[in-house]
């Protein structure tokens, strides 16, 4: 039984990959319902174009089109979710943390984008905020 900790996930997405551009990609992605899903709202196929559609002499087409249709956008395909249907990767200034000097509070390690580089104010989303 699935308990959401993603260990599965993680474990697969270094496995199969490691290249830049897909830092926020979960490979074997779990779902917990109710919820929005991940992406954001992946199942909605509206939104995606997925799924299929009965032509008017009764054949199924996929929703994104005809074969030629779907050649044509094999390498740019624009019903792809973008970076806002998932969440801005980041991690943790962990240097920050162990070199710290010694003071009355305990230091904090700022989120970091793993895209920019930089400091973010504010995380805003994560795969299980939902």
């Amino acid at each position: 039984k699935c308990i959401g900790c993603h260990t599965c996930s993680v474990t697969c997405k270094n496995v199969w990959t490691s290249r830049d551009g897909v830092e926020y990609a979960w490979f074997n992605n779990v779902e917990t319902k109710p919820g929005i899903g991940y992406p954001k709202e992946w199942e909605n196929q509206d939104k995606w174009q997925g799924g299929w559609k009965r032509n008017a002499d009764g054949t199924l087409e996929p929703r994104q089109g005809g074969k030629l249709k779907i050649l044509a956008n094999l390498f740019a395909n624009p019903n792809l979710p973008q970076i806002d249907e998932y969440y801005e990767p980041f991690t943790y200034d962990y240097e920050h943390l162990q070199k710290a000097p010694l003071v009355q509070t305990p230091p904090t390690a700022r989120p970091v984008s793993v895209l920019t580089g930089r400091k973010m104010e504010k995380i805003e989303w994560g795969p299980n905020w939902e």
